[in-house]
């Protein structure tokens, strides 16, 4: 096969040939320049070669892409056997890239689906095809619906754990800071205190037992949900203050005489 002087771009078999003393029979441009062939391959020779045409190729317009031989694929436009009779068993398929990568806004076909008519039969692909939403764009709005959702699920799921009371007699790990100290300016995390859950009040703060044997009243933080310590004075006979906590003085002038009793229950999550 010295005499090959031009192979198909796609499967790099040669398709043209020149051999000395035979006539030309016209030119083919290579990447060393317009060549004189004496030999061209043709769809029938192709055939014998390779085998029957099993697939081919056209564009949204009906030109030419690709035929397949055997298990060869050829993009050679000369190898384009429509026209010859050869390709009557073959695959025929229509590479369309505006249907492929839209949707259509007319049938609402999604991207690689054909368009079909009003009476839900295939058709061709309808002209404001290309102003559809693109595969990205689909696939943008999906990703954001499916965050959106995971967000919404993660809201309900940390609501429903922000409004269920901890179990009388569990136990509460309080975070606590050392200061800083030179060269480090970063407060640095100490050893938790530990509190013992004995009561629970409607609005959603604890009555506790530290470690010490101190009486400690708790509120959760519903952004992060650490429980800190404040002031649980009495608001009302059966709510405490939710103000004060470690080095934040409560403010709150509270009536003297008042005593907190436990007659409401925490306040649960919303129901669906």
């Amino acid at each position: 096969m010295s005499d090959a002087v031009v192979f198909d771009s796609y499967c790099g078999e040669p398709i043209a040939w020149l051999r000395v003393g035979d006539p030309v029979i016209g030119y083919e441009w290579t990447e060393h320049g317009n060549k004189a062939i004496t030999e061209r391959l043709s769809p029938a020779d192709a055939v014998r070669r390779y085998g029957p045409i099993t697939e081919v190729e056209l564009g949204r317009n009906g030109g030419f892409e690709s035929a397949t031989y055997g298990a060869t694929k050829f993009f050679a436009r000369s190898l384009d056997p429509r026209g010859t009779g050869l390709d009557d068993d073959a695959r025929l398929i229509v590479i369309d890239s505006v249907r492929e990568n839209h949707e259509c806004p007319v049938c609402n076909a999604a991207p690689g689906a054909q368009c079909v008519s009003k009476k839900g039969k295939p058709c061709a692909t309808h002209n404001p095809r290309s102003h559809g939403r693109s595969r990205w764009e689909i696939e943008q709005a999906q990703e954001a619906d499916r965050l959106a959702r995971q967000h919404a699920r993660a809201a309900e799921q940390w609501e429903r754990e922000m409004a269920t009371p901890p179990v009388i007699g569990s136990v509460i790990e309080i975070k606590r800071w050392k200061p800083p100290e030179p060269p480090s300016w970063e407060w640095r995390p100490d050893i938790p205190e530990r509190v013992t859950v004995q009561r629970t009040y409607a609005n959603r703060t604890i009555d506790g037992t530290a470690e010490s044997g101190e009486r400690r009243f708790l509120a959760r933080n519903e952004a992060t949900g650490d429980w800190h310590v404040i002031c649980g004075q009495p608001t009302s006979p059966r709510l405490p203050c939710k103000n004060g906590g470690t080095g934040v003085p409560c403010r709150t002038r509270h009536k003297d005489g008042v005593h907190l009793r436990e007659d409401a229950p925490w306040l649960a999550a919303p129901t669906q």
